[in-house]
């Protein structure tokens, strides 16, 4: 059949010669999609892809040390799955990634060798040395092209944090990460949820209730992270908790403060009490 005649052929007619129908929404979805897509390849920054449905998982099974050590390594695997630590053009040893992330040697060694029992890292021993690698089901350096959910993780900005940032305060932001919103980046119950006026924000208290930890440790924790680079605070007549943007990003282009000053605002948030 010629093109013409496909083109006023019927729909079965065009599947049957090997074409293709769509309908509307898949059309906007793949023009999404296609955004979101050209959107990463601009952008050159180096980092981690962070499965979000393992990282909520595996959350709910660590300690904030655990959590916070496993967060580290991120910022150090070699590209690839291999997910073995590395920097300067070779493996790391657990003592040279402890020196480099500034965290107590035995400390990381303890949490290391737990998160090994739990099968997030897995060791391999060459001569008298002993190299870690990252499950490459939770984290790979590289891209993806993959429709996934995923969150990518600035390893340049993430490393210098880590500099600075207690083993503490890196473990709730692991905790954290598969809750913040794609769009407004807010920590909130529908992460994925690209319309403002549906988002619904967490505050001090959820946070607590969904990780489990005690309501003292959060509201401790949340002022120290602030100050050091992992979350900002937006305050209109209420404060929402927003991971920072130069850490992290899940296929979309940069928060705005209008679309978290949106989110604050609307409805469904205005119905609650704070």
């Amino acid at each position: 059949m010629s093109e013409k005649g496909l083109l006023n052929g019927s729909v079965a007619e065009l599947l049957e010669a090997g074409g293709e129908v769509k309908l509307p929404s898949r059309v906007s979805s793949d023009k999404a999609y296609k955004k979101r897509m050209n959107y990463i390849d601009k952008d050159k920054r180096y980092f981690t892809q962070v499965n979000d449905k393992e990282c909520s998982t595996i959350v709910k099974t660590l300690t904030l040390p655990q959590a916070g050590v496993l967060l580290s390594m991120f910022a150090y695997m070699e590209e690839g799955k291999g997910g073995f630590l590395y920097f300067g053009g070779k493996r790391l040893s657990l003592k040279e990634f402890s020196k480099l992330t500034n965290k107590g040697y035995d400390s990381v060694k303890r949490s290391a060798s737990e998160l090994v029992n739990l099968g997030y890292l897995s060791t391999s021993k060459e001569g008298k040395s002993v190299y870690y690698s990252v499950n490459s089901q939770i984290a790979t350096r590289g891209r993806s092209t993959k429709k996934d959910f995923f969150s990518r993780i600035f390893i340049v900005q993430l490393r210098e944090v880590i500099q600075k940032a207690s083993v503490q305060e890196l473990g709730l932001f692991l905790n954290l990460l598969p809750y913040f919103n794609t769009r407004a980046y807010v920590i909130c119950s529908n992460p994925h949820e690209l319309k403002l006026a549906n988002i619904e924000l967490w505050n001090r208290e959820r946070v607590a209730e969904e990780t489990g930890l005690s309501l003292p440790t959060v509201k401790r924790l949340i002022p120290s992270m602030m100050r050091n680079g992992l979350l900002i605070g937006v305050k209109t007549w209420r404060t929402a908790i927003v991971i920072h943007p130069q850490l992290v990003s899940r296929q979309l282009e940069k928060v705005t403060l209008e679309d978290v000053t949106k989110v604050i605002e609307n409805e469904l948030n205005k119905k609650k009490e704070w």
